[in-house]
């Protein structure tokens, strides 16, 4: 009777089967270290190239730009003081209610000198557009005396003396003329005598701190954006 053929594998054969196991490194196995690449460096001839252009090119541009603004078109002032006065109530005061209230009066009439009540007659004095006289007139109060600066700024000088010195006599005549209509009495008008008048028109800007300053920032600003960029762009490794 025949016999069936084994289905297992012989044990000769088992053993000569090699399985592969997969090798794990042990816990305490330490990585290999890369070596680190070297440090990044400028060439020396493109630092010096860079170092000279960029200071080039900040002194042409700070040149430049403090030229610019030295020519830019000048900005003239000229500036009257009148102080406000009321002769006889000061004289019989007995306390400084009188000195305080016309302090405080001065506030009423620098703020009428910005309106047209004021630019409109002087405007006509002068034979200057409303506009320009309006843009130009300017009032500064003294805190510490009864004076009120009266003022204009132009961009002319013959203008701008023309429009301070209108101004303040306008101030004058409109004082007048108002205690008049209101029948006000002598004895306790208010006066404005003009203790300075208009000056000769001098240039207030630009100056030459300021043509200075503008040059030198942008001087800073070109010299020290032409280093970052040349240092960011090109590197030798």
């Amino acid at each position: 009777m025949a016999t069936e053929p084994e289905t297992g594998a012989s044990p000769l054969r088992r053993r000569g089967t090699k399985t592969a196991t997969p090798r794990t490194p042990p816990d305490d196995a330490t990585p290999a270290i890369e070596p680190s690449a070297p440090p990044r460096r400028l060439n020396r001839r493109y630092l010096a190239i860079l170092i000279v252009g960029a200071l080039g090119a900040g002194l042409v541009v700070g040149i430049a730009a403090a030229f610019a603004t030295r020519h830019t078109t000048p900005t003239f002032q000229s500036q009257a003081l009148l102080e406000i006065d009321q002769p006889h109530a000061v004289a019989v005061s007995v306390d400084d209610g009188v000195i305080a209230k016309l302090s405080r009066l001065r506030f009423k009439y620098a703020g009428l000198l910005r309106t047209q009540t004021m630019a409109v007659p002087v405007a006509q004095k002068t034979s200057l557009p409303l506009g320009e006289v309006a843009n130009a007139i300017f009032v500064a109060v003294d805190p510490d005396t009864l004076v009120l600066s009266v003022g204009a700024r132009t961009h002319n000088r013959d203008d701008t003396q023309k429009i301070a010195a209108a101004t303040a006599q306008e101030l004058i005549d409109y004082t007048r003329h108002e205690q008049a209509s209101l029948k006000v009495p002598a004895t306790s008008q208010l006066t404005w005598t003009l203790v300075t008048p208009a000056t000769p028109a001098v240039k207030i800007s630009p100056t030459q701190q300021r043509s200075v300053l503008v040059g030198l920032g942008a001087f800073v600003f070109v010299t020290g954006g032409a280093l970052a960029f040349g240092y960011l762009w090109r590197r030798d490794y």
